[in-house]
């Protein structure tokens, strides 16, 4: 899934932390795959991930199918891609729940970066 955000990658993984925050989930940290890239001679647009999670929600996901945990926590990538703004991009819940195998009622969590995404994006 992906959106547009009217902000550039910096101030859009700074709303999206807050909003984040904001919705009772803990930020686990924010990649950014630009700055490694330069690290090592390379260059690349900017592209970070935020990756985000709240225990509570991801547990019984976790209980119930051990290895969603290599899909969580939740992650969104925000990245430069040459335009004004910048694009929000995050696994569709659907491809999640089929993937896993999951029940409706197990779906909420997965929504997760849509709703963080969605605080944010065409700000």
């Amino acid at each position: 899934m992906t959106r547009r955000s009217a902000h550039g990658v910096g101030e859009t993984i700074s709303a999206l932390r807050a909003e984040a925050q904001r919705v009772g989930a803990a930020v686990v940290a924010v990649v950014d795959h630009a700055a490694a890239a330069r690290k090592v001679g390379l260059s690349m647009p900017d592209t970070q991930v935020i990756i985000f999670g709240n225990p509570q929600a991801g547990t019984p996901l976790m209980l119930a199918r051990p290895e969603i945990a290599i899909d969580l926590p939740m992650r969104l990538m925000v990245r430069d891609d040459g335009q004004p703004g910048s694009l929000i991009t995050w696994q569709d819940p659907a491809y999640l729940a089929q993937r896993y195998g999951l029940a409706a009622d197990q779906l909420a969590p997965l929504n997760a970066p849509a709703t963080v995404a969605s605080a944010v994006e065409g700000r």
